[in-house]
């Protein structure tokens, strides 16, 4: 039986394309303001567009942080137990065959701690990789500190954004 009905999954890709396409267009429309803000010798909007992206990349990797934490330090003790036995075959070649995994090594305040510290640095390195890249695209100086009046203020919207997500109670509320 599956768990979502064809109309429940046409309109969840749906969402999802919605929400990928706005923050695409977000982004279009910042790297535009960028370029404008560095005035008449910056580069058109499509080379900012794509100088930029890879300065979102610390953000992508702050939020599998973020997600993954506990799924890497509480899934990835499963892996202590094949290390002894990695065939299955009743082996305990280095002891640790017997080994229980132990579910309260990461607690909900360490998860969050660790959600929040992440999305933090993630979002400060991509502003700092961010000016880089304007001080190299732009070749004058004034120039590039203008163009990321948009760009530190995107970063800093997404920064509030997934902060405020992190601060949300994650509780079942029983409203259907």
């Amino acid at each position: 039986m599956p768990i979502l009905r064809e109309d429940q999954m046409v309109r969840l890709v749906r969402s999802v394309a919605l929400v990928v396409l706005l923050f695409l267009a977000v982004y279009a429309v910042v790297c535009r303001l960028t370029a404008a803000a560095a005035g008449e010798r910056a580069a058109p909007t499509g080379g900012v567009l794509r100088s930029f992206v890879l300065t979102l990349v610390p953000i992508a990797i702050a939020y599998h942080v973020a997600h993954y934490f506990s799924l890497f330090f509480l899934g990835g003790q499963y892996v202590i137990p094949l290390l002894s036995d990695p065939l299955g075959r009743g082996w305990n070649l280095f002891g640790t065959a017997h080994y229980q995994v132990d579910i309260g090594l990461v607690t909900p305040r360490l998860q969050w701690s660790v959600a929040v510290v992440a999305v933090v640095l993630g979002h400060v390195c991509a502003i700092y990789l961010s000016h880089v890249t304007a001080l190299r695209l732009f070749a004058d100086r004034r120039a590039a500190l203008r163009s990321q009046i948009p760009m530190v203020a995107l970063m800093v919207t997404y920064t509030m954004l997934s902060l405020w997500i992190l601060s949300q109670p994650i509780v079942e509320t029983g409203v259907r």
